[in-house]
């Protein structure tokens, strides 16, 4: 694979109303950057978040270290308008970016079926994400104003004109799976590439089948959680928290597994190059909103989804795929 990616979060609301990333330094933001430049050899870094100048700070740092940015702007719970105006920003920052000589591609949007209001019933994205399993049950109002097929196509068509706008480079849209999407607009496919038990045997069939739109396809997040039987879990492994009296943990009786993690990574690395991905973008460098915990019923990152463990000093520390990746993205020996 030509582009080998991963994801960097500079900070994107969350289910609970926080924040991913509450503080971000510079000092902070080049170390990390550094090391997924440097030790992870990576040669694309998809950029994510709702805040213009941590993107932009981060964008540039990354393409001063000779990565290609993935500028991606995520605002979970917005309604299209706010969405379209998150989008709009940032591909003026994209423009400036690639103006002055940077490789850069813009996302236009992510899972927006689910992460937008709008689209689909429900008040937040556990909500969406349940309606989608019965359409039948959609209020008449999701209907009134035609298909939500057609509708969603219609708004990422407008996402994509609006960003030509301000910015030449090439214009993607990081989808999930069961969305329906017209690539026609756009310069590459890319898909949020999830295994889990639902599609253990049918992911590389549909992977394979998206090169038909004659464009590059790419994964654009893949990810697994650290504990036994994660795979299983694919994206969904954050659900896995309990939130109850105000307090949040994993859920009890989930046994911490780098192992897993590792093996889970390395296998679909070596599924997308076996199909033909043009590349592929680990899901995630590293998460501060699930902090690691010497104690094991304390301790969210064992359904996080970071390559290092971030503790709640601020300290990361390198877990076993970070070793897992960094050896599959190194260069070939000459």
């Amino acid at each position: 694979m030509k582009i080998k990616g991963i994801t960097y979060d500079t900070g994107t609301p969350t289910v609970d109303g926080s924040t991913t990333r509450p503080e971000l330094t510079r000092a902070t933001l080049e170390r990390e950057l550094a090391a997924i430049a440097g030790e992870l050899h990576c040669t694309a870094v998809r950029i994510t978040g709702d805040d213009l100048t941590r993107l932009r700070s981060a964008a540039e740092t990354a393409v001063g270290l000779g990565l290609a940015v993935w500028l991606s702007p995520m605002a979970p719970n917005a309604d299209q308008a706010a969405t379209l105006g998150l989008i709009t920003a940032a591909s003026e920052v994209a423009g400036d970016l690639h103006r002055a000589g940077g490789d850069v591609t813009l996302v236009i949007g992510c899972e927006l079926s689910v992460f937008m209001a709008g689209l689909v019933p429900g008040e937040d994205i556990a909500a969406r994400l349940a309606a989608l399993a019965d359409p039948m049950g959609w209020p008449p109002e999701f209907f009134a104003a035609g298909p939500p097929p057609v509708r969603f196509n219609a708004l990422l068509a407008e996402a994509v004109a609006t960003a030509r706008q301000h910015f030449a480079g090439p214009v993607t849209y990081a989808a999930g799976l069961w969305e329906d999407v017209d690539w026609a607009p756009f310069d590459l496919v890319a898909v949020d590439a999830y295994r889990d038990a639902g599609n253990a045997d049918t992911l590389r069939a549909a992977l394979a089948a998206l090169h038909e739109h004659g464009k590059p396809v790419v994964a654009a997040e893949f990810g697994c959680a650290a504990f036994t039987g994660a795979a299983d879990h694919g994206s969904r492994a954050w659900t896995l928290v309990d939130r109850s009296n105000g307090t949040r943990r994993p859920r009890p009786g989930l046994v911490r597994d780098e192992a897993t993690q590792a093996a889970e990574l390395t296998s679909l690395l070596d599924l997308f190059t076996d199909i033909g991905l043009a590349g592929a973008f680990v899901f995630t460098y590293v998460t501060p909103a699930y902090p690691a915990s010497d104690d094991p019923s304390e301790d969210l990152d064992t359904v996080g989804y970071g390559l290092v463990r971030s503790w709640p000093d601020g300290r990361t520390t390198p877990k076993a795929a970070f070793t897992a990746v960094a050896r599959a993205y190194a260069p070939a020996p000459e």
